[in-house]
């Protein structure tokens, strides 16, 4: 079997910090990532791809503006507001949810973001980390590689992801605002807590984490039990954010409906479409 970590992207990862083509340094480093996860829900990489790449990362993020899909909406942290629910209850209480969203297969395989994401070693250290005997790239060329632009007023919404984990790299950080903002492990798979969700929502502090994080970050966050959000972001600088997802199935494919949701798409590559 080919070693994933053979032929990393030097060009990409900071080797020097973090050695994964080195089996006892990266063992460690995957435990390490462990802990923090099992203890805060979130673990985060700094530097991890190194300055000269994330500066073209960010280039070649800004070039597929034009194509992005641009979402608005006030959801709850479960989705839609319910309306046969009393006031208070978080499934009533909404915040905005506002950015410019890139599909997979609106960035180019040539790219930094994507040759990242298409490398087995990051694949494979990633499964260490989560204890996944096997893990595999998205096969949806929608899903699978992402962008999130965020401009001057807008922000993430309070909310919980479907998927166990999610990975991030930060590409470039908001002049002010923009923070990763996030509750570890407010509920629970026998306790919703809707209370301090609520509490939360209201503009609650307590138990709330707040994390300005750096460009070439590369973050592993388990967020279908912590709430979270990216606050509004300020000044003219936009926050962009690369985010990659497996699935313990090689052919994992979203709804049409998630499709249109979120990229405003049906179900068709662009290079079909054109």
């Amino acid at each position: 079997m080919t070693d994933p970590f053979a032929h990393p992207p030097r060009d990409l990862v900071n080797l020097e910090r973090y050695p994964l083509d080195d089996a006892r340094r990266r063992a460690e480093l995957a435990e390490r990532c462990r802990r923090e996860l099992a203890a805060d829900s979130c673990v985060m990489l700094p530097g991890f791809v190194t300055e000269e790449a994330t500066r073209r990362m960010v280039d070649e993020a800004m070039a597929t503006l034009p194509r992005a899909n641009r979402r608005d909406h006030h959801l709850t942290p479960y989705g839609p507001p319910r309306t046969d629910l009393p006031a208070g209850d978080p499934r009533t209480i909404t915040s905005r949810n506002t950015m410019h969203a890139v599909a997979g297969d609106d960035i180019a395989d040539s790219t930094g973001v994507q040759r990242l994401y298409r490398w087995d070693g990051l694949t494979r250290f990633i499964a260490e980390v989560v204890k996944a005997d096997e893990l595999h790239r998205v096969l949806d060329p929608i899903f699978n590689c992402n962008l999130s632009i965020i401009g001057e007023g807008e922000s993430h919404h309070w909310h919980f992801d479907s998927n166990d984990f999610v990975v991030t790299l930060l590409l470039q950080r908001a002049e002010a605002g923009g923070d990763f903002e996030f509750a570890p492990y407010i509920r629970s798979e026998t306790d919703e807590n809707y209370s301090g969700v609520a509490e939360v929502l209201r503009g609650g502090k307590r138990g709330v984490k707040t994390v300005r994080v750096e460009p070439g970050t590369l973050v592993l966050f388990c967020g279908k039990y912590s709430l979270h959000r990216v606050s509004p972001v300020d000044g003219k600088q936009k926050r962009i954010i690369a985010l990659y997802s497996y699935d313990k199935r090689p052919d994992k494919m979203f709804s049409d409906e998630n499709a249109l949701r979120v990229f405003n798409r049906r179900r068709v590559t662009r290079a079909a479409a054109d």
